[in-house]
């Protein structure tokens, strides 16, 4: 079996507890996320075959951008097109991806207190972390790290794929910007804080500076420097396998922000595949939640496999059981991914051993891959112990 370590490219988030990776986990009203789902459900257009929006407003006349001078603005970013021999590799590397993601059958996810060594001894055939703070030893992951994990106690392969948010940013994340940036002279597509995390600003991801920000320039250097790699780039140069994308479902929060929202997601996860893959035929791309645009051919080309949070029990972080209703949707959602050749990996979060038992036969059921862990990520929860 192969094994599929995720790491999360993040900064750690001052003044409260992780309590899920990234904003996999807010405190949502269940009505609220059933709505956006049901009216995903009754959205059958196809995604547009146009790239994405490349028109950015300008910065605040003034603003500061690091590394830039005011009143700089980065050239739009393109999704690459492929020469006959490079379309060759990108068939071979669907195909390597999907020979590798396949044959994860367990995974787990630990975003704080992270022991290397610990979890590369490991059987289990997923891991989940913070690249940047989850290490036990508060330091961000090496590459010599990363190489390590990659290697099973059985000599065989491991995957190593980080985390990434497309849909909110930190005041502490050096990446985009200082605080003073984000108070003072905040570029366009920030917008409000998130209510429940501090510090966090939801994002108009349809924006061409945001989108750069991310991917880089065409050959995936920072926008706001030409000395370091893009968050996206940074995590090929360290080695990693792939991007585990997290709050791809902001799209149902900016629809105001950014007009055909759903479409605009599709082909921003889309040009973020092809701009990783020209550096790395082989780099995966799992999509966590947001599985409504799973119903979008071109979503599911651009993917190698999705995730899904919450999907029999937790909704409203409580231990209770979803709604039918609720589930019943979701599991037509995903279906869209198995029928493709997805795989589809589920993260629950519960704390008894027989519910957890339970929980996991059901999913298994569904043939997706279980993770259920505890609420704040803090341990690992691999078979046998829990359930």
């Amino acid at each position: 079996m192969t094994w599929l370590t995720v790491l999360r490219f993040n900064a750690p988030r001052h003044n409260r507890t992780l309590t899920s990776p990234g904003h996999m986990k807010r405190t949502r009203d269940i009505a609220t996320a059933f709505a956006a789902a049901v009216l995903m459900v009754a959205a059958t257009a196809q995604v547009s075959a146009g790239a994405p929006s490349s028109s950015r407003s300008a910065p605040p006349s003034g603003a500061p951008q690091p590394g830039k001078s005011a009143g700089t603005d980065p050239q739009p970013v393109a999704v690459p097109k492929l020469s006959p021999d490079a379309l060759l590799q990108s068939a071979k590397g669907r195909a390597a991806r999907q020979g590798a993601i396949s044959k994860v059958k367990v995974w787990a996810m630990q975003l704080q207190k992270f022991d290397v060594a610990s979890a590369k001894a490991t059987n289990a055939d997923m891991l989940v972390t913070d690249a940047t703070t989850g290490s036990i030893t508060g330091q961000p992951f090496t590459a010599s790290e990363v190489a390590d994990l990659k290697v099973k106690p059985d000599g065989s392969k491991r995957l190593v794929i980080s985390y990434l948010s497309i849909g909110e940013a930190e005041d502490y994340r050096p990446d985009y910007f200082t605080s003073e940036y984000m108070e003072e002279d905040a570029p366009d597509w920030l917008l409000s804080e998130n209510k429940v995390w501090k510090g966090n600003r939801i994002i108009r991801f349809c924006n061409e500076g945001w989108q750069q920000t991310i991917l880089g320039d065409e050959n995936g250097m920072s926008v706001y420097n030409s000395v370091e790699f893009s968050p996206l780039y940074k995590l090929i140069e360290l080695g990693f396998d792939g991007v585990y994308l997290d709050r791809v479902d902001v799209y149902a929060e900016v629809q105001k922000d950014c007009p055909d929202a759903a479409n605009k997601m599709v082909a921003f996860v889309e040009r973020l595949a092809a701009h990783a893959r020209k550096r790395n035929p082989n780099f995966i791309v799992i999509q966590q939640n947001a599985e409504e645009l799973l119903q979008h051919k071109r979503m599911i080309d651009a993917i190698d496999a999705v995730a899904k949070e919450d999907l029999f029990y937790g909704a409203n972080h409580s231990q209770s059981a979803n709604p039918r209703s609720m589930v019943d949707s979701t599991l037509a959602h995903l279906a869209f991914a198995k029928a493709a050749g997805r795989p589809v990996f589920i993260l629950d979060y519960l704390n008894d051993p027989e519910q957890r038992r339970i929980d996991r036969a059901k999913i298994e059921a569904q043939g997706f891959v279980p993770y259920i862990g505890p609420r704040p990520l803090d341990q690992l929860w691999l078979p046998g112990a829990d359930g």
